[in-house]
């Protein structure tokens, strides 16, 4: 089956098939009469993952799905799903209109490396404003979600499909009545973040707009391809973390918006996608990333702020790892900290 996609939906699959899996059943038993086209950018270590995806694709009922949302996964879509499975390099020149794309990365470059992938085969495919939905492949749809995002989005005028830059707020998945972000806060003094609303019960939202965000949170944005032209791809240099604030800081030059849509039915796994699902117990290299991103972003777009920063991982950062006995790890985020303070700055995107 063929078709013209009204809505890409990009998910990025990292050793995770299984999340994707039950990501993608969720996506297929929606109510929707738009065309949508998903593609699956996977970056995993092996071919497992990719031999498991095209597997369920052509035999949805060869292995249990482990859901916390049976209503939203079961009963599998009976109908068969078109797919296509091509490497990186094979997307030039190609256009595909299966329902699946499952594309084959040539190495691990990070998130938005790998959603890079996929941005560049839309926009370099579609010739009028389409949006594309960037959602993290740990999540999971409730069944009318794509309707009300597509409702949303109707509302929308030309000039902020080609500089705005939309979210969803994310359910807590292990905690379906609860709020796991709106949207988020961003602290320049510390270069640390905060999510809004997160907690809160879902049935309390009544209007996403009235809280106050500075960005979407990256499990979950939408854009329309002529956002990408205008403002860019997302930036490669920080591999995992930060690359939602990048684009907002981008979008600011080009007096953007950004703005969280009435739409509550995203279901987000905490930390998945990271391999880290406690806020307090993050892998070293998820650690050292996170903080070197923090000194990275604050040299990018905050420079009167980078020694208030740095001050803020000497004070408050490292004392925390001391205390959880995560010696090891402070000569290696001192250096990781310096070095990215005096390393070349980044040409503008």
């Amino acid at each position: 089956m063929s078709l013209i996609p009204e809505l890409y939906i990009l998910l990025v699959n990292y050793n995770g098939y299984r999340d994707t899996i039950e990501c993608l059943a969720s996506i297929y038993k929606q109510h929707t009469v738009i065309n949508i086209q998903t593609i699956i950018v996977d970056n995993s270590i092996s071919d497992t993952d990719v031999k498991k995806l095209i597997q369920w694709a052509e035999k949805r009922d060869e292995e249990e799905i482990v859901t916390k949302f049976p209503e939203y996964v079961y009963p599998l879509v009976d109908r068969a799903i078109s797919y296509a499975h091509v490497s990186e390099e094979s997307l030039i020149g190609q256009k595909f209109e299966e329902e699946l794309l499952i594309i084959r990365a040539r190495s691990n470059n990070g998130f938005a490396a790998a959603n890079n992938i996929g941005l560049r085969y839309i926009q370099s495919v579609v010739s009028h404003p389409v949006p594309i939905w960037i959602l993290n492949n740990d999540t999971v749809l409730a069944t009318n979600t794509v309707q009300e995002l597509v409702k949303s989005l109707k509302d929308i005028s030309g000039t902020y499909k080609k500089n705005g830059l939309f979210g969803t707020p994310l359910l807590d998945y292990d905690k379906a009545n609860e709020i796991q972000a709106i949207g988020g806060r961003y602290h320049k003094l510390s270069a640390t973040s905060k999510h809004v609303g997160e907690g809160m019960i879902v049935s309390e939202i009544k209007r996403v707009e009235d809280y106050k965000i500075d960005y979407p949170v990256g499990a979950s944005m939408i854009i329309f391809t002529p956002f990408l032209e205008e403002v860019g791809m997302l930036n490669e240099e920080y591999f995992l973390f930060f690359e939602e604030m990048d684009w907002v800081e981008r979008l600011k030059r080009k007096k953007g918006i950004v703005q969280i849509l009435n739409v509550l039915g995203v279901y987000h796994k905490q930390g998945n996608t990271t391999q880290s699902n406690s806020k307090n117990d993050k892998p070293e290299f998820i650690d050292q990333l996170f903080l070197r991103n923090r000194v990275l972003f604050t040299k990018n777009y905050y420079n009167g702020y980078i020694w208030s920063v740095i001050l803020f991982i000497i004070v408050v950062s490292l004392p925390k790892r001391i205390i959880k006995g995560q010696f090891d790890r402070i000569p290696k985020i001192v250096t990781m900290v310096f070095t990215t303070y005096f390393g070349k700055k980044r040409k503008a995107i």
